[in-house]
């Protein structure tokens, strides 16, 4: 658990740090701006920080070359959705002369919006429990704490500690992780009097900033970034270097990954009702999935900020270059100004060394923007292929010809192939319905072992169906979480899957999980 804490705590320092095709054509040469150009506003991940330093080209400068304009940068790192409005408001008449003249004005920002506040939630429910470092008490806790003060604040580890306190037992660890809930329904939703952070705050911030943006430049096009999820492991990566069955490939798959993905699909949904801004779909490019996320499918963000290092102390969650490049594609798509690219763009995608592995939804976007390398030279080969197919039927052979013209990018030469096949008439096919998919009592998801995994699956579930939404379980999944068969799956089921997993770890001769129910 105290592991898990800490995996906790690293993905919220992280994230401090932090599709459609539309029908546009190929221009031959980029349309420059006829105004000034583009300003980006925003916080890190605009300014183009990561842990290592910058980056060699933010998505501001590859989208200023892709387009042929000048590029005003005032995102500044670390700040939240109130910083920007105090940005806008001591812009100077210079500063002001650039937005004026701006065709686009490109926003990031929230995702200090969202650790600030959650580190405010946290310390506040520690110092109630007194999970406080020497020296801090509630009386001198900081009034708007930022994460480092939060790693100040907080005893996450040790004697007295947050850690300590969750491993105790069930129902402290389900409190904890009830915590944690807690925060991101606080952000996402004024509902049973939940704060409603976004809908309060964040939101209405953007809203003003958008229209102190479009009172200095009215015919501006105003994008604003949503932000995308970056805690997507690859699952064999977090077995490798936590283990299987550890506390924090659970933390990851059951607390720490379905919570970022309902806040940050929450603040998407949000970004969208604010009118005179246009969204860019950051979020989906860096995920780059079109099936249910989960720890088989975590998505692609790992690809795109580098968490996967092995170390907390290393793992970052800002754009690297490839996300930026990313991100460049997401707005220029949006822009629609398309046309063949030799510019940074493909040269800094050319650059990649494992490019061969850019995900294919976020390479279809990339390719889209980049269109054809008009240093290429194309030439067309043409193809000749005569198939003769004899059929054994009662009717005359029968011939056909196909001729084929194909283009290609490289000098081939022309080949005439013949291809001669016998087919034989094939019996009736008959179909037989596939049995329906079970699953053992217990194995939620369904790995042939009964542990902590499957009982924190469970919680997942019943923490969403308590406030009213939707189970992701199959059928078959409900069928094997419902434990004790009262049609109901709660907490009651976790504490079982718990307490045979435990059973199982000091056992030898270990009973079938339906035999072991029988004397619990």
């Amino acid at each position: 658990m105290k592991k898990l804490l800490s995996m906790m705590l690293s993905a919220a320092i992280g994230l401090t740090a932090l599709t459609s095709v539309s029908g546009g054509a190929f221009n031959e040469k980029a349309a420059a701006a006829e105004k000034g150009g583009m300003v980006v506003f925003g916080d890190s991940i605009a300014a183009g920080v990561t842990r290592k330093g910058d980056v060699e080209h933010n998505y501001g400068e590859i989208c200023g070359d892709y387009l042929g304009c000048k590029v005003s940068n005032y995102a500044v790192s670390g700040d939240n959705t109130s910083d920007l409005l105090k940005v806008i408001d001591k812009l100077s008449d210079e500063q002001k002369k650039n937005v004026a003249n701006a065709e686009y004005i490109v926003i990031s920002i929230g995702g200090n919006d969202i650790m600030q506040f959650a580190s405010r939630k946290l310390i506040d429910y520690a110092a109630d429990k007194n999970f406080l470092n020497d020296g801090y008490t509630k009386d001198n806790l900081p009034a708007e704490p930022s994460v480092s003060d939060l790693i100040k604040v907080v005893k996450f580890k040790g004697e007295g500690s947050l850690a300590e306190y969750a491993s105790k037992g069930l129902s402290q660890a389900l409190e904890v992780n009830s915590q944690i809930s807690g925060v991101a329904t606080d952000l996402c939703s004024s509902d049973n009097e939940h704060d409603g952070y976004f809908e309060k705050v964040t939101i209405p911030n953007i809203k003003t900033a958008a229209a102190k943006l479009k009172a200095i430049s009215p015919d501006a096009r105003i994008l604003v970034q949503n932000i995308y999820q970056p805690v997507e492991l690859d699952q064999t990566y977090v077995e490798s270097t936590y283990g299987k069955n550890s506390s924090q490939n659970t933390l990851i798959n059951s607390v720490v990954r379905p919570r970022l993905e309902d806040v940050m699909a929450a603040y998407d949904q949000q970004l969208r009702t604010i009118d005179g801004i246009e969204v860019v779909d950051v979020k989906t490019l860096f995920t780059s999935s079109d099936k249910a996320l989960n720890a088989s499918n975590p998505g692609h963000a790992n690809y795109f900020v580098d968490i996967q290092t092995g170390s907390l102390s290393t793992a970052d969650v800002h754009p690297n270059q490839k996300g930026h490049v990313a991100i460049a594609t997401a707005i220029l798509e949006k822009i629609n100004k398309l046309h063949d690219d030799n510019g940074l763009l493909r040269k800094t995608f050319n650059s990649f060394s494992d490019k061969d592995k850019y995900p294919a939804i976020a390479l279809a976007t990339y390719n889209k923007v980049a269109g054809t390398d008009p240093t290429l030279t194309t030439t067309t080969t043409t193809s000749t292929t005569t198939t003769t197919t004899t059929t054994t039927t009662a009717k005359p052979t029968t011939t056909t010809t196909t001729t084929t013209t194909t283009t290609t990018k490289a000098t081939t030469t022309t080949k005439k192939i013949t291809t001669t096949s016998t087919t034989a008439a094939t019996a009736p096919v008959t179909t037989t319905a596939q049995p329906v998919k079970t699953i053992a009592l217990g194995d939620v998801d369904d790995n042939k072992t009964i542990n902590a995994v499957d009982a924190s699956y469970v919680l997942e579930d019943y923490a969403r169906t308590s406030t009213n939404k939707a189970s992701k379980f199959s059928d078959a999944q409900k069928k094997a979480a419902d434990v004790d068969k009262d049609t109901k799956i709660n907490a009651v089921d976790a504490s079982y899957i718990l307490s045979y997993y435990a059973y199982t770890a000091v056992t030898k001769d270990v009973k079938s999980f339906e035999e072991y129910l029988k004397t619990a």
